[in-house]
């Protein structure tokens, strides 16, 4: 049972790091491995976790002290999470020490909206229908209900009409 939780482990853990972008498949299974035999020791210490759970927390810790580290300050350590994935460089994640370049584009990376993003009001405005609104109204405003009771007025002459035939030809 121990094994399955830690094949369990193995699998989240390499589906986090995937999704940090490490590339190429080597370098993320030698993370993935390394990760792993550190979480393995700290689960010997602390048994009361599960492997999941120790494994990602230890994943989690790493890689925020990794950021913050790249970032030279623990409150901008959000700011080199989004530089890091915007630069494209992969294959550095969680190495130290870095090219002096990559640090540097990371701390002096400039994040601005792009300039399809408008700031709109959350106030409630009305819905536009367009055209079937536009119908509508007008169906509604010709509306009147000698229209809809001559239509049951016929419907149900033609019932009537219809019963009596088959009254006549099938008794």
């Amino acid at each position: 049972m121990e094994e399955l939780a830690w094949n369990a482990a193995c699998l989240r853990l390499e589906d986090y790091l995937r999704a940090h972008a490490v590339e190429p498949r080597e370098r993320l299974l030698a993370l993935t491995l390394s990760i792993l035999a550190e979480a393995k020791s700290a689960h010997a210490k602390a048994p009361g976790l599960s492997p999941l759970e120790c494994t990602m927390r230890l994943a989690s810790e790493k890689t925020d002290a990794w950021f913050s580290l790249l970032a030279g300050d623990p409150a901008r350590s959000a700011r080199a999470r989004i530089a890091y994935f915007a630069g494209g460089r992969a294959d550095l994640f969680l190495e130290w020490p870095l090219p002096d370049d990559f640090i540097t584009s990371i701390r002096n990376a400039g994040i601005e909206a792009g300039p399809a993003l408008e700031f709109q009001s959350l106030i409630r405005r009305e819905l536009d229908y367009g055209a079937m609104q536009d119908i509508a109204r007008e169906t509604w405003e010709r509306f009147s209900w000698g229209h809809v009771l001559s239509a049951f007025a016929l419907w149900l002459a033609i019932f009537f009409a219809a019963w009596g035939i088959y009254l006549k030809f099938f008794q």
